[in-house]
Parts: structure tokens; C-alpha cells; sequence
């Protein structure tokens, strides 16, 4: 797996003082990075689609702005997964799982996107 992620080594465990921090730290990366999944999905599901049609702006025009948001969630959980391989976090693969599910979500959501734009 961190072949896949990049990490040189494999990862490993953090020990010492350094511990806490780097485990702080990887739930903070976490916790960021399903605060912006959860604020793409109110944006893409609730705003978005109300409220530009309501100022005047088309609705296709959301299109490239969700795949904006997209990419970066992806890039987001692509990250976090990292971080959590590098310091050897306990519940890594329990994440896996759910970035797993997050990640083929959301390039199901960015072709889709894609093939929009190509509509347009």
C-alpha cells in the first residue's frame, strides 16, 4: 500500500514524543479533510443547484465548479491516506476502506462532470 501512495520505507510507526504530535496531526488531516467533504456536498447537493439558478446564473454553470471541488476532495483523501501510512496510524485500514468508497464516489461524480462539460 505505500507503494501505491509513494511513501519510500513503507511507512512506519512514530515513536517517542514525536507520537502524539504526528497523531494529532494525522486526526486533524482527517477531520479537515471531512469537514471539506461535507461542505462539498452541501455545495453540491443544497446551494449549488438553488441558488445561482435563483441570482440568474445557469445551472450548467456549476458544472466546472464542482469538478474544481471534486478533485480536490479527491487530492484531500489521497493525502490524508498518505500521512496516516507514513506515521503508521492504528486505524489506517479501517480508512482505506472509507476513502475507498469516498474516491470511487467521487470519480464516478468527475466523469460525469466531465461528460457534462463535453454537453455543454
Amino acid at each position: 500500500m505505500a507503494r501505491l501512495l509513494f511513501i519510500r520505507g513503507g511507512g512506519g510507526s512514530a515513536v517517542g514524543g514525536a507520537a502524539g504530535a504526528e497523531m494529532r496531526g494525522a486526526e486533524n488531516a482527517l477531520t479537515l479533510s471531512l469537514m471539506f467533504s461535507g461542505l462539498r456536498c452541501i455545495l453540491q447537493y443544497a446551494v449549488l443547484p438553488f441558488l445561482l439558478p435563483i441570482v440568474g446564473i445557469a445551472a450548467d454553470a456549476t458544472v466546472p465548479i464542482l469538478l474544481l471541488i471534486n478533485i480536490l476532495a479527491m487530492i484531500s483523501i489521497f493525502f490524508s491516506l498518505r500521512r496516516f501510512w507514513t506515521i503508521g496510524y492504528d486505524h489506517r485500514w479501517r480508512y482505506l476502506v472509507l476513502a475507498a468508497a469516498a474516491l470511487v464516489l467521487l470519480a464516478s461524480f468527475t466523469v460525469y462532470d466531465i461528460l457534462k462539460l463535453g454537453t455543454l
